[in-house]
């Protein structure tokens, strides 16, 4: 009984690091990357929700926000979705048909890779996008974030 009794402490302990970790803290699908010149090194949630759905324009140290997303049908855009939008990528490109439909807005454009993702946010200094775990490459940053 008492291995039990110190069992518990230490998966609590074990949770509470897990939770910690920036990858929990993003998702586990995904990771939000920046130009490795950006000074910003955490945003909300709600800060990248409201970057990616164009409601947030400007940095808070100046310059157009520049989003990136990948194609609607990717798992990590879904990932990215849920958990920074709260609904799949299939609601959120629905509600972007809608905001071209009546020439309101245009959506973020899109990439077909990590790869490609790192490549424009690498040669944009104001872009802003997510990737695999694992796949930030030289000239990116991975950014925390919070809730």
């Amino acid at each position: 009984m008492l291995g039990a009794r110190c069992f518990v402490p230490i998966l609590a302990f074990a949770v509470a690091a897990l939770r910690a970790s920036p990858a929990a803290a993003q998702g586990e699908g995904f990771i939000v990357i920046v130009n490795q010149t950006n000074p910003v090194t955490s945003l909300s949630r709600q800060q990248v929700a409201d970057m990616f759905m164009k409601q947030m324009r400007v940095w808070g140290q100046g310059g157009d926000v520049h989003p990136v997303d990948l194609p609607a049908v990717s798992p990590v855009r879904d990932a990215f979705s849920r958990a920074v939008h709260g609904k799949p990528a299939s609601a959120v490109a629905s509600w972007w048909g809608q905001q071209m439909f009546s020439g309101r807005a245009v959506p973020p454009p899109q990439r077909s890779t990590d790869r490609a993702v790192n490549n424009f946010v690498r040669e944009d200094g104001l872009a802003i996008g997510y990737v695999s775990p694992g796949a930030a490459e030289a000239g990116v940053k991975v950014i925390r974030i919070t809730p």
